[in-house]
C-alpha cells in the first residue's frame, strides 16, 4: 500500500466517511504515527497486529466499524498509548490483560462488541486510567477489587454484560469515581454501605440486577449524587429518609422492587428533583397536598402500581415542567384535576384507580396540552357522555385508553380529528348508537377495541382505511348487517373479533385472503350464513372459534 511511503505522518484522521475493506498491515510502517482515527466508517476484517509497530502511537480510534476477530494483544507494545476506543464493532475474545501494563493509558473504551471472558485485574493497576467503558459485551465473572479501588478511575461503565457475584465492598467509598454504571448484569447481594463523608459519585446505576436487602441509609452520604437508579432488583424495606437530603439529586429511580411503607415526606420536598420513579412497589399513603409546589422542577413523576390513595392533589397543576405523570394502578379517589395548565405534558396515565367523573370538563382542558401523546383513563368509575371536545385533544395523541369505565351515550364524531391515534381502547363501557363514519379518518390505527358495549348499526365501510390495523375487537355489541368486505384492506390484521353481535349474510371471501390473520378470527354467535370458502386455507396458525 502506498500509505507505507508516508513515513513522516504523525496524525491520520479519516473518521466519519464511508471507507470499507480491511486495514492495511502496512500501517505498521508509520513509525512516527501518534494519532490514528478511522472511526465511523465501514471497515471490516481483523485489526492488524502490525499496528503494534507504531511505537509512538498515543490515540487509537477505530470505533463504529465492523472489525471482527480478537483484539491484538501486541497493542500493549505501544507504550505511549493514552486512548484506545474500539467500541461498536464485532470484536470477540477476551480483553488483553497486558492493557493494564500500558503506563500512559487514560481511556479504554471497548463497549458494544462481543467480548467474553473476565475483566483483567491488571486494569486496576494502571495508575493513569480515568475512563473505562466495557459495556454491552458478554463479559462474566466479578468486578476486580483492584479496579473498584483504583485511585485514578473517574468513570466505570460495565453495563449490559453477564457479570456476577457481589459488588465490591468499597465500591461506593471511592475517592475518584464520579460515574458508576453497572446496570443489566447479574450482581447479587446487598448494596454496599458508604463510609466516606465526601464522595465524588454523581451517577450511580445498579438497575436490572439481582440485588437484595434494604437500601442502605448511608447512600444518603453521597452528597454529590445527581442520578440514582436502582430499578428492577429485589430491594425491600422503606425508602431511606436520607435520600431526601441529597441536595444535588435530580433523578431518583427505584421502581420495580419490593419497597414498602410510606414515602418519606422529604422525598416530596426535593426542589432539585426532575425525575421520581417509584412505581411497581407496595408503597402506601397520600400524596402531599402541596406536591406541585415542593417539586417545582419535576418532569417525570412515576408512582404507578402502588397502594397510594386519597385525592390527586390539585397543586400538581402548578408543576409546569411535568412531561410524564403516571398514577395508574393505585387507589386514588375523587375527581380528575384540569391538567390543561401543564403545557409540556406528554403522557398522562390515571388508569385503574377509583376516580369519578360525570363532568368531562377535564378533557376540554387537556386540549391545551399540545404535546400530549398518551392519555389513559381506563379502569375507573367515569360516567356520562364523552364530550365533543375530545376531538380537540392534541394532534400528537397516539394512545387513548378509556376502557372499563361506565361511559354511556354515543361516540362523538369529533374523535375522527385525532389523526395520530394508533391505539384506541373504548371497550367495556356502556356506549350506544352507531360508530361515526369519521372514525375512518384514523388511518394510523394499529389497535382498535369497541368490545363489550351496546353499540349498534352497521360496521362502517370506512374501516377499510385502517391499512396499519393489527387488532380489531368489536365483540359483544349489537351490530347488524353484513361484515364489510373492506376489512380485507386491513392487510396487517392479526386479530379480528366480531363475535356476539347480530351480523348476517355471508362472510366476505376477501377476509379469508388475509394471511396475516394469525392470532384470532372469532365470528361466533352471529346470524351469518353460507358456506366456508376455499380461501380459508390461507389462514395459518389461527384459532378459529
Amino acid at each position: 500500500s502506498c500509505i507505507a511511503n508516508l513515513t513522516w505522518l504523525a496524525r491520520l484522521q479519516l473518521s466519519n466517511n464511508s471507507f470499507s475493506g480491511g486495514l492495511p498491515p502496512e500501517l505498521g510502517l508509520l513509525s512516527r504515527l501518534t494519532n490514528l482515527n478511522l472511526s465511523i466508517n465501514a471497515l471490516e476484517g481483523n485489526i492488524p497486529p502490525e499496528l503494534s509497530e507504531c511505537s509512538q502511537l498515543q490515540i487509537l480510534g477505530l470505533w463504529n466499524n465492523s472489525f471482527r476477530g480478537e483484539i491484538p494483544p501486541t497493542l500493549s507494545q505501544c507504550k505511549h498509548l493514552q486512548e484506545i476506543d474500539l467500541s461498536n464493532n464485532k470484536l470477540q475474545g477476551s480483553i488483553p490483560p497486558a492493557f493494564g501494563d500500558l503506563p500512559a493509558l487514560r481511556i479504554l473504551v471497548l463497549a458494544k462488541n462481543m467480548l467474553t471472558g473476565t475483566i483483567p485485574p491488571s486494569l486496576g493497576s494502571s495508575c493513569h486510567l480515568t475512563y473505562v467503558d466495557l459495556g454491552i459485551n458478554g463479559l462474566g465473572g466479578v468486578i476486580p477489587e483492584s479496579l473498584a479501588n483504583s485511585s485514578s478511575l473517574q468513570v466505570l461503565r460495565l453495563m449490559s454484560n453477564s457479570l456476577t457475584g457481589e459488588l465490591p465492598k468499597d465500591l461506593l467509598n471511592t475517592l475518584s469515581l464520579g460515574t458508576i454504571s453497572l446496570e443489566e448484569n447479574s450482581f447479587v447481594g446487598s448494596i454496599p454501605s458508604v463510609t466516606v463523608t465526601s464522595s465524588p459519585i454523581k451517577h450511580l446505576d445498579l438497575a436490572n440486577n439481582n440485588l437484595s436487602g434494604r437500601i442502605p441509609s448511608s447512600v444518603g452520604n453521597l452528597s454529590s449524587l445527581v442520578y440514582l437508579r436502582l430499578t428492577n432488583n429485589h430491594l425491600v424495606g422503606s425508602i431511606p429518609e436520607s435520600l431526601g437530603y441529597i441536595p444535588t439529586l435530580e433523578t431518583l429511580t427505584l421502581h420495580i422492587n419490593n419497597l414498602s411503607g410510606p414515602v418519606p415526606p422529604c422525598i416530596f420536598n426535593m426542589s432539585s428533583l426532575r425525575s421520581l420513579a417509584i412505581a411497581n412497589n407496595t408503597l402506601v399513603g397520600r400524596l402531599p397536598f402541596d406536591i406541585g409546589y415542593t417539586l417545582p422542577n419535576i418532569q417525570n413523576l412515576l408512582l404507578s402500581e402502588n397502594s397510594f390513595d386519597g385525592p390527586i392533589p390539585a397543586s400538581l397543576l402548578k408543576a409546569y415542567h411535568l412531561r410524564w405523570l403516571y398514577l395508574n394502578g393505585n387507589s386514588f379517589t375523587g375527581s380528575i384535576p384540569f391538567f390543561g395548565s401543564l403545557p409540556n405534558l406528554e403522557e398522562l396515565d390515571l388508569g385503574h384507580n377509583k376516580l369519578e367523573a360525570d363532568d368531562w370538563g377535564f378533557v376540554s382542558s387537556l386540549s391545551n396540552c399540545s404535546r400530549l401523546s398518551m392519555l389513559a383513563l381506563d379502569g375507573n368509575n367515569l360516567k356520562g357522555k364523552l364530550p365533543s371536545s375530545i376531538g380537540n385533544l392534541s394532534n400528537s395523541l397516539e394512545c387513548l385508553y378509556l376502557s372499563s369505565n361506565q361511559i354511556s351515550g354515543p361516540i362523538p364524531p369529533e374523535i375522527g380529528n385525532l389523526k395520530s391515534l394508533n391505539s384506541l381502547y373504548m371497550n367495556y363501557n356502556l356506549l350506544t348508537g352507531n360508530i361515526p363514519p369519521t372514525i375512518g379518518k384514523l388511518q394510523n390505527l394499529i389497535l382498535l377495541s369497541f368490545a363489550q358495549n351496546r353499540l349498534s348499526g352497521q360496521i362502517p365501510d370506512t374501516f377499510g382505511n385502517f391499512v396499519q390495523l393489527s387488532m380489531l375487537e368489536m365483540d359483544h355489541n349489537n351490530f347488524s348487517g353484513r361484515i364489510p368486505a373492506s376489512i380485507a384492506q386491513c392487510t396487517q390484521l392479526t386479530t379480528l373479533n366480531l363475535a356476539h353481535n347480530s351480523l348476517d349474510g355471508h362472510i366476505p371471501r376477501e377476509i379469508f385472503k388475509l394471511s396475516t390473520l394469525s392470532e384470532e378470527l372469532d365470528l361466533s354467535d352471529n346470524n351469518l350464513s353460507g358456506g366456508m370458502p376455499d380461501e380459508v386455507g390461507n389462514l395459518v396458525h389461527l384459532t378459529v372459534q
